[in-house]
């Protein structure tokens, strides 16, 4: 899975998340965004998410996980973290990846950098608001443009894509759908 180069969503699928056990550490401060945070819509996404994540393999085969997403403000809101998980079978959830954002002011545009050590890889993707949303995009360790968006923000749902493209965005495929329903404690 070549997407899973940047995390198989964000965001992001469970592929290769790990099964031992752990559990997320709390997040870190969740102090109140700076005007550097730059976007209304990162707020909105504050908190946990239950998430069932969609994964389209090559062969068309759709793959369905369960997980749960954490987004919080650190470094004195000057950066957005998310914490993505997925649920072991005794349904538990296990950390498998990471992302870091921010507000890039001197370009105008968030830049994320997606983590993912199972793989041992990382993604950098660039975007900005659009439509009551965001799209990001970035080249993959293969040179492939990924392209992840989150659309339809509701108070208690969302819903992000992942697609990827060889050819330069002439064509996408879709790699991921992941369905956001902010988690009930």
């Amino acid at each position: 899975m070549r997407w899973l180069a940047f995390s198989t969503i964000s965001l992001l699928c469970c592929a290769g998340a790990p099964a031992d056990g752990r559990t997320p550490a709390p997040a870190a401060s969740v102090a109140a965004p700076t005007a550097a945070s730059g976007s209304p819509l990162f707020d909105r996404l504050l908190g946990s998410w239950d998430v069932t994540y969609e994964i389209h393999d090559k062969d068309g085969k759709l793959r369905t996980y369960h997980g749960q997403v954490t987004y919080s403000w650190i470094l004195d809101g000057a950066a957005m973290q998310e914490i993505w998980t997925s649920d072991s079978l005794d349904g538990t959830p296990n950390p498998y990846g990471t992302a870091i954002g921010f507000h890039d002011a001197k370009h105008q545009r968030w830049t994320l950098v997606w983590i993912y050590p199972a793989q041992g890889s990382t993604l950098v993707v660039n975007g900005d608001d659009a439509e009551g949303g965001y799209t990001l995009t970035g080249r993959d360790a293969d040179g492939a443009i990924q392209r992840w968006a989150i659309d339809d923000v509701q108070t208690d749902t969302f819903t992000s894509r992942f697609e990827s493209s060889a050819d330069d965005g002439r064509t996408w495929r879709l790699l991921g759908v992941n369905h956001m329903q902010r988690h009930r404690a």
